[in-house]
């Protein structure tokens, strides 16, 4: 039973009315630059916040819970401070005096009320564990390896396309339990904050999307369990049976465990990076796949947000795509696939090259000359009209216009190169340096608040303290930007 969530006033008071439980070495450790730090990062964090959240994930009975702004803010702490272990950290916090004041409670929670709030707020208890089949990992074949730098083409174009019919009407029948929970915690915490102080634009962002590989240290083997004499067949217990076997194109190898994505925004006034959108999906899932799903899911979540344009690598080069963020009313900004490039004939002697541009009968690329925007097209004329070359051998028979010959290419016609931006145009070039920004989130999760060394094997903690270095993220942001 929930009884109370502590305000952030109550926090601040706490901190105010409790100094003097602090001995002067420990003044001195809190005004290192790693405790005030953290103290200014917990001071802004508001856990009241997500109170309905909260409450709902409590029973009405029973015995008194303990606080979970309490519990929050150790976890957050948890990770600024480095630890990649809930023991070690439960150790250090029932030790050290400092840490209890910094977490707002001198009776700090065990290791297993830890425990505890991770299933309740991840619906599912990774210690129990099923029974499966030996092979319930699919072993890829060696032979069928990529190769350097390139990444496993495991899935075609009509699951994209099933992908754009599934999601046409929003992401309502692909909730996860655990995601969908953890990322309206994220969104209460953080990203709505973000946005009303202006920290992430709300109605013009720039948005990037990217996959990582996320290494869980468990073997692919399993463990044989003993079973009844009836049963021909043995059983294997595994540590992380809601893993699979991907390809990590970075260290050209297979890897048991799964993808991280994230959905970033770049603030170019102030120089920060903040996650929008965070999941854990399938290793074994290609990311133009994990790239549908994750963005229906965070249009669905994020309804405060109005991204004016997605920034994606060439893994998510597939036309549904294009059509499917059209239909958001968000341009696409999409690397082009060298595998993908082929000649799209159009009327007369033209043709429409690799990069969407048309080229003439003289084997000259035609000039961009503006958007349609009420016609969604693109307007190209004739590359001797405006001074492009000089000579033309087909000038004469081509067009009898002063005005040059102009072809319109309708965003039916080339989704993937259709819109206000000419793909490789320095507009283009200009709003796609913003993807390098989910990169940056991702390396800060997995490397920074040290998600991969923290050697936890399932998705629901996995995907908990993936969501907490999230938050951490933002914190820095914001004690980063203090006026």
């Amino acid at each position: 039973m929930l009884k109370h969530i502590s305000s952030i006033w109550e926090y601040r008071d706490f901190l105010s009315s409790q100094e003097t439980h602090l001995d002067s070495s420990q003044f001195k450790r809190l005004n290192s630059s790693l405790f005030r730090s953290a103290l200014h990062k917990l001071r802004k964090l508001d856990p009241g916040l997500v109170s309905d959240l909260l409450c709902s994930l409590y029973s009405a009975h029973g015995r008194p819970a303990i606080d979970p702004a309490v519990l929050i803010r150790s976890f957050v702490l948890m990770q600024h401070l480095k630890y990649t272990s809930i023991h070690s950290w439960c150790e250090a916090l029932h030790s050290d005096t400092l840490l209890q004041y910094l977490i707002g409670s001198f009776f700090p929670p065990t290791a297993a009320s830890h425990y505890d709030f991770i299933i309740r707020l991840t619906g599912k208890d990774p210690h129990l564990k099923d029974l499966y089949p030996k092979d319930h990992y699919k072993k890829p074949d060696p032979k069928s390896a990529p190769k350097k730098g390139e990444k496993l083409i495991n899935y075609s174009h009509v699951q994209t396309y099933y992908l754009l019919d599934k999601y046409k009407n929003g992401a309502d029948s692909d909730r996860d339990r655990t995601m969908f929970t953890l990322q309206s915690l994220f969104n209460a915490l953080v990203v709505i904050p973000s946005i009303d102080t202006g920290f992430i634009d709300r109605d013009n962002a720039i948005l990037s999307g990217d996959g990582s590989s996320l290494h869980i240290h468990s073997s692919p083997f399993g463990h044989k369990v003993k079973k009844d004499l009836d049963d021909s067949e043995p059983a294997y217990r595994f540590s992380a049976p809601d893993a699979d076997i991907g390809w990590d194109s970075d260290l050209n190898c297979y890897y048991l465990g799964f993808t991280f994505y994230s959905i970033a925004y770049h603030n170019p006034l102030r120089n920060i990076d903040l996650p929008v959108f965070i999941t854990l999906d399938k290793a074994s899932k290609h990311d133009a796949l994990t790239c549908m799903s994750a963005s229906a899911q965070f249009f669905d979540m994020c309804p405060d947000l109005h991204p004016a344009y997605m920034c994606l690598d060439s893994a998510s080069d597939s036309l549904p795509i294009y059509q499917y963020f059209r239909q958001m009313n968000v341009t696409p900004v999409i690397d082009h696939n060298q595998r993908n490039l082929t000649r799209s004939e159009t009327k007369g002697n033209e043709h429409i090259d690799g990069d969407g541009i048309p080229v003439c009968a003289c084997g000259l690329k035609m000039v961009h000359c503006g958007y349609d925007v009420q016609r969604c097209r693109t307007k190209y004329r004739c590359p001797l009209v405006l001074g492009k070359t000089d000579h033309c051998e087909y000038q004469d028979t081509c067009s009898t216009s002063d005005y040059g010959r102009v072809i319109y290419v309708n965003d039916g016609d080339n989704a993937r190169n259709a819109g206000p931006l000419s793909y490789r145009s320095d507009s283009w070039k200009k709003i796609y340096k913003n993807r390098t920004s989910t990169e940056r989130i991702n390396d800060r999760v997995l490397n920074d608040y040290h998600l991969h060394q923290m050697h936890i094997r399932d998705y629901c903690k996995n995907a908990f303290f993936s969501i907490f270095a999230g938050i951490n993220i933002h914190l820095d942001a914001w004690i980063k930007n203090e006026t």
